[in-house]
């Protein structure tokens, strides 16, 4: 791919969409780059430099009009219903954002005739459940989604290939495993246990932290290098192929706590919460990112420690 002239990132709001404005300002400083909100946003810092533009991606008339006036020629499609737990008490709606939402896409970018890459954000949930002999597991694994997220995010990427058969249109499908930075909501794994953590040792709650399933092992990737493999993907992937974008490490939730909790100035009991726990939960999921390292130059970089820590100071800021 040349350096792009126009840029448009869907779900430019969320937790990725901000690093991913950023490292696209930092690549492509000649570049104009477009953040799709569903009504007007307020500007926040990280994303100075970035321009805004009001569409419903439920609508395809409406991404018709934001694709005929930003012309884009790249464009990163992360706008999702993001939260497993959120999809169980509506798998309806879950659907619909997340399918839905990117066949409007695609019909946008193909009536109006342009040929923009589009990198297609679905999710390593749409493997499903994958036999442990089968970790670490390839793009070319069978998916057996056994949540409703996880359902969404197969049938998003099954729309992104067939439009890739069918018409041409230059989608290239991106699948990130686990990933986890400052500014992460606190319904993710990560950032919940890092919050719960400043909480107590700001003396906000009792020091209990209330865990989940702890035995689960996880590809945890942080965010900042999960984005700029969403750009070499963009710059270097093969056109209607799937990336998976991870470690190729798993590290169990217990790991990643005793990480965290390395770091605390103050005793901390563990409790287990029933309603933290999965109806179904894989008890390993891995990704073998061979693919992405052979057709990119794309490698993991940041130290894993180091970044759980740097989230755990995050919130120790917020509260």
């Amino acid at each position: 791919m040349t350096k792009p002239a126009c840029i448009l990132i869907t779900g430019i709001s969320g937790f990725v969409g901000g690093y991913l404005a950023q490292e696209c300002l930092r690549c492509y400083p000649d570049a104009r780059i477009y953040g799709l909100y569903r009504r007007a946003a307020r500007q926040v810092p990280e994303l100075a430099g970035i321009h805004s533009i009001v569409g419903d991606i439920l609508s395809l008339k409406s991404m018709q009009h934001v694709i005929d006036s930003v012309q884009p020629d790249l464009i990163f499609h992360l706008a999702a219903q993001s939260s497993v737990a959120s999809s169980w008490s509506d798998p309806v709606g879950t659907l619909q954002v997340n399918a839905e939402g990117a066949v409007h896409m695609f019909e946008a970018v193909r009536l109006a005739g342009i040929m923009a890459r589009i990198v297609v954000v679905g999710s390593s949930e749409q493997y499903g459940s994958v036999p442990l002999e089968a970790n670490p597991i390839k793009e070319d694994q069978p998916f057996r989604p056994i949540n409703p997220y996880a359902v969404a995010k197969a049938a998003q990427d099954f729309y992104a290939y067939q439009y890739f058969a069918a018409y041409r249109l230059p989608t290239l499908r991106v699948r990130p495993f686990n990933h986890f930075g400052p500014r992460q909501l606190p319904v993710f794994v990560v950032a919940s246990l890092a919050r719960q953590i400043a909480l107590i040792e700001a003396g906000k709650v009792e020091p209990i932290l209330t865990v989940g399933n702890l035995r689960a092992r996880r590809d945890f990737l942080p965010v900042e290098d999960v984005v700029k493999a969403y750009l070499a993907v963009a710059e270097q992937g093969q056109l209607g192929e799937a990336y998976n974008v991870g470690s190729g490490i798993a590290h169990s939730i217990g790991d990643i706590l005793n990480i965290l909790l390395q770091h605390a100035n103050c005793p901390i009991r563990i409790r287990e919460d029933p309603n933290r726990l999965r109806p179904l939960d894989q008890p390993i999921t891995m990704a073998d990112i061979s693919q992405i390292q052979t057709h990119t130059n794309w490698q993991p970089e940041l130290d894993f420690q180091q970044a759980l820590k740097q989230t755990l100071d995050y919130w120790r800021s917020i509260v």
